[in-house]
């Protein structure tokens, strides 16, 4: 074969290789059309949602607070536990004077299980009554016997019948009680008991509830600083806002004159003076207006009242009267604040959907003919990704500004364009 020929077989394979490489990529340009087209075409549902605007801030609990103090030195004893909520009148704690009444203590201890004993044998001395009564029968039969054996000279029987009575005789002594506690009178051992336990309780001190609440033993200081009086005190440069808690154990057991031992708070109403850096930001409340908003320790909703707006400058404290969830919160004085500006309510859509048509704002949705149609919106506000807008009437129409008429908006259902490069009013897609 000549060079010529051989030339022209490599170059028609080499066609032959180009043109099957040419085809299989048309075919998998064309295999992705669908796909990207699939792409530009997602739509996504509109969801149910909540616009909130927030104040960051800083507060302090204000609480009806009462402490109390040991007027005595001694060994304290707790009778309850921090947080529980308490009437009016019962005991909380009591403190053991220096002197030693231990020996009272176990002597009173030894008379309650005496009078326990004695209390429960009243049965078993019922029992032992008809038992004595029948021992009597057989020692009056036994005395019988022995008259009888002497008449007949039968010494022998006598001295085994006069053995036997002896036994019968011990018998009954044990059971008539000689000299056990069954002997002792109750009567006896009640007063002595009174008269132990009041020897006892000259050497103790005794604390009660005088109103009810929750007890506490976090004693930190402020509780005649921090106090619901006299509000319009609270200014924005008379108080001074720590960034944690003082904590305090359970008091000691050993305590002196003039020491805290624990305090009970009210749990029916609870304040907090906050602090507001810029006036701006509380423009919309009012003295007397409901208000919500959520602490840092549990993040749970609180809604309260405005008592007072102390302004300073250009700053303020606002003072709020709560009387929910107080459990909570009551071993806390300072707390971080999120204030709730307002809430709105509307359907939550992503921002990249949101196009402008003729100075308006609106999205393109598919309906179900597959028609695209362009629908207005009316906005709420914008948080990250996402655009809150305003629902429609119970037709689905919002009214906007510079038109007569209400318009049609989008609903809960509606199909809505992510990708709006190649989307257009009236195109038909499947």
């Amino acid at each position: 074969m000549s060079q010529e020929r051989r030339e022209k077989k490599r170059q028609k394979k080499r066609k032959y290789r180009i043109a099957l490489i040419c085809s299989i990529m048309l075919y998998l340009v064309f295999r992705s059309v669908p796909s990207f087209l699939a792409t530009s075409y997602r739509t996504i549902v509109p969801e149910q949602g909540v616009l909130t605007d927030k104040i960051v801030t800083q507060g302090i609990i204000l609480k009806n607070e009462k402490v109390y103090k040991a007027d005595s030195s001694g060994k304290l004893e707790i009778l309850v536990k921090e947080g529980e909520r308490i009437p009016a009148g019962k005991q909380i704690a009591h403190i053991s004077l220096l002197n030693d009444t231990s020996q009272l203590k176990q002597e009173l201890n030894e008379i309650e299980n005496s009078i326990t004993a004695l209390k429960k044998s009243e049965k078993e001395k019922e029992l032992l009554k008809v038992d004595e009564s029948k021992l009597g029968e057989n020692i009056e039969d036994l005395i019988l016997n022995i008259q009888e054996n002497i008449n007949k000279g039968q010494y022998a029987e006598v001295q085994y019948t006069k053995d036997k009575l002896s036994l019968y005789d011990s018998k009954a002594k044990d059971i008539s009680g000689e000299k056990t506690l069954l002997n002792q009178s109750l009567d006896n051992l009640n007063k002595r008991k009174e008269e132990i336990e009041k020897d006892i309780k000259s050497n103790n001190i005794n604390y009660y509830s005088s109103n009810g609440g929750i007890v506490s033993f976090n004693i930190d200081g402020y509780e005649e600083v921090y106090y619901p009086k006299e509000f319009e005190n609270y200014t924005y440069d008379k108080i001074d806002i720590l960034e944690k808690d003082k904590k305090n154990e359970k008091p000691k057991v050993d305590v002196s004159v003039g020491d805290p031992l624990f305090k009970i708070i009210d749990n029916f109403e609870w304040y907090m003076a906050i602090k507001i850096e810029d006036l701006k930001d509380i423009k919309s409340f009012e003295k007397g207006q409901s208000i919500t908003l959520f602490m840092d320790e549990t993040k749970k909703e609180i809604k309260g009242k405005i008592l007072s707006i102390n302004i300073t400058k250009n700053k303020a404290v606002m003072v709020i009267k709560f009387t929910t969830l107080f459990h909570e919160y009551y071993d806390y004085r300072f707390s971080t604040v999120e204030i709730v500006k307002y809430k709105k309510e509307g359907l939550k859509i992503p921002s990249k959907a949101i196009v402008e048509k003729d100075g308006i704002k609106g999205v393109y949705i598919k309906e179900i003919s597959g028609i695209v149609k362009f629908r207005p919106i009316k906005v709420l506000g914008e948080d990250d990704k996402y655009t809150y807008v305003q629902k429609g009437d119970n037709r689905g129409f919002i009214k906007l500004e510079d038109e007569k008429n209400p318009i049609k908006t989008i609903t809960l259902y509606d199909e809505i364009f992510l990708n709006t490069m190649n989307i257009k009013e009236g195109q038909i897609l499947d």
